[in-house]
């Protein structure tokens, strides 16, 4: 697939995720799922068509945290902005208006792995009634420890020549993001049906979109044969404690849980005993422990059964309050 341009409104907001080192290699992986317009390059001064990319500030619900996804790509959250992919400037100085995804590395113009370093995105932005230019400037590429198939990405974003990370954490330092092929709506945390012109995120590592992908729920891939999608979802609930699949987070930045899944890739950690507090599926808690909770709960707009032996609520993720 390749990237495709075109205007696609959708509501702002940012995405994010939590990790694990050391899990499987890709078992069915999308060999290159796309952005950007299927054309020839055109010259700077025509037309420029574009991709509506509200989807990349889609991630920022931090581990324990009220964030899907944190980039600056927006300062609101207004569905009648929009952000516009004009053009893609490769490393050699000319540019694109294609480029993929090889699981979560980027391949633009040719150039992949390292080679992407110092690509810079043109974005053409509607916030309330300014319309303005930003630029995502890629400046160094990293593979990820642990796998074959996941980068993060150094980035800094430029506007009226002035230059701030694209990711911040908590503490406000900079961190890196990864690169999803698919958008979330910031104010639910679902995923968006059907995909908006194959638009891609920029997922901060300190939020759950990414996080879950460290965690080795890694959306493209595929575990002895069953898709990681719906396990990438579910661990963005589960970090964010998102019990109704409201998108409404009820737990706190820092607090420690236990992951547990049944195909392998989250085991049982014995050296940190806990108590069974939800399993979860991609539209959030399928069981619920509410004793167990990670804050005290507030009355839920949803009535979820209790837990009962492990995974026979049908959860593909269990989530576990650490006993001291």
């Amino acid at each position: 697939m390749a990237f495709k341009t075109g205007v696609v409104v959708v509501s702002g907001a940012v995405v994010l995720a939590f990790g694990c080192l050391g899990c499987d290699g890709v078992d069915g992986e999308d060999e290159g799922a796309g952005f950007g317009e299927e054309e020839a390059v055109r010259t700077r001064s025509a037309h420029e068509n574009g991709w509506n990319l509200n989807g990349w500030n889609l991630n920022g619900w931090n581990l324990n945290g009220s964030r899907l996804n944190n980039t600056k790509l927006y300062r609101d959250g207004s569905q009648t902005d929009y952000i516009q992919l004009y053009d893609i400037w490769l490393p050699d100085g000319d540019y694109v208006n294609t480029g993929s995804l090889v699981g979560g590395m980027l391949n633009v113009g040719g150039y992949t792995d390292w080679e992407v370093e110092d690509t810079t995105f043109d974005f053409k932005v509607k916030e309330g009634a300014t319309t303005y230019w930003k630029y995502v400037w890629l400046k160094f590429a990293y593979p990820v420890a642990g796998f074959s198939d996941v980068w993060e990405y150094d980035m800094d974003l430029q506007v009226s020549l002035h230059n701030d990370p694209l990711c911040i954490d908590q503490a406000g330092k900079r961190t890196r993001a990864l690169l999803l092929n698919d958008v979330w709506d910031p104010a639910t945390g679902a995923k968006v049906s059907p995909r908006p012109d194959k638009a891609i995120t920029f997922a901060c590592k300190d939020g759950g979109l990414a996080k879950c992908v460290l965690f080795g729920y890694r959306p493209w891939a595929s575990k002895n044969g069953t898709s990681l999608a719906d396990y990438h979802q579910a661990c963005t609930r589960m970090l964010r404690a998102d019990y109704c699949g409201d998108g409404q987070s009820h737990t706190l930045l820092g607090t420690p849980i236990h992951v547990l899944d049944q195909i392998g890739i989250q085991n049982v950690d014995p050296n940190k005993p806990y108590v069974v507090e939800a399993e979860w599926g991609p539209n959030g808690a399928v069981c619920l422990n509410p004793s167990n909770s990670r804050l005290p709960l507030p009355a839920l707009g949803c009535s979820i059964p209790t837990c009962g032996a492990p995974f026979a609520s049908g959860g593909l993720i269990q989530s576990g309050k650490i006993v001291p």
